[in-house]
């Protein structure tokens, strides 16, 4: 998938900004960037070579074909299917799911954040992936940084000030 914005910082690291219905993964020292509603993104890191990806989607699940950057489900089997496409093994990577934040409905009338947090568990458990950290939740947004040199993620939560 193509991504939207990439620059080089000062120190010479390459950073990626990740829209909603992309991923990428790679093996270059990057900083993976985006930002969270009731989204989610999984990023895998494998902590031996130290590739690291990124997806961020919409919706658990979705029936249309097309729509699979979009799904939950479908775009977090991608996301680990590049990562062995670049020469991860499944038992050296792991997890960190990020947003799923309920930010206008907090009555539970629409829970599709934590629908969103469900379907990444469910892929990663299913291919025996850990998940090390989970930042999933709430009614705040976040801006995530992913920093693929170290696996580290800095979350910056997001909040609207009271009306």
């Amino acid at each position: 998938m193509n991504v939207s914005s990439t620059w080089l910082s000062m120190d010479g690291i390459e950073k990626i900004f990740v829209m909603g219905g992309q991923l990428i993964v790679t093996q270059a020292p990057s900083e993976l960037i985006t930002v969270l509603g009731s989204c989610v993104s999984v990023c895998l890191w494998d902590k031996k070579t130290k590739t690291g990806g990124m997806n961020h989607y919409l919706l658990p699940a979705s029936s249309k074909e097309n729509d699979q950057a979009n799904n939950g489900l479908a775009a977090t089997k991608m996301l680990i299917q590049r990562m062995v496409e670049k020469m991860s093994s499944l038992k050296n990577i792991e997890a960190r799911i990020f947003g799923g934040g309920n930010r206008f409905f907090s009555n539970n009338f629409l829970t599709v954040g934590q629908q969103n947090v469900d379907a990444a568990r469910k892929v990663l458990s299913d291919h025996g992936i850990p998940v090390v950290f989970q930042d999933t939740g709430g009614e705040v947004g976040r801006k995530i940084c992913f920093d693929t040199r170290t696996g580290s993620v800095i979350v910056q939560i997001i909040d609207s000030p009271s009306a």
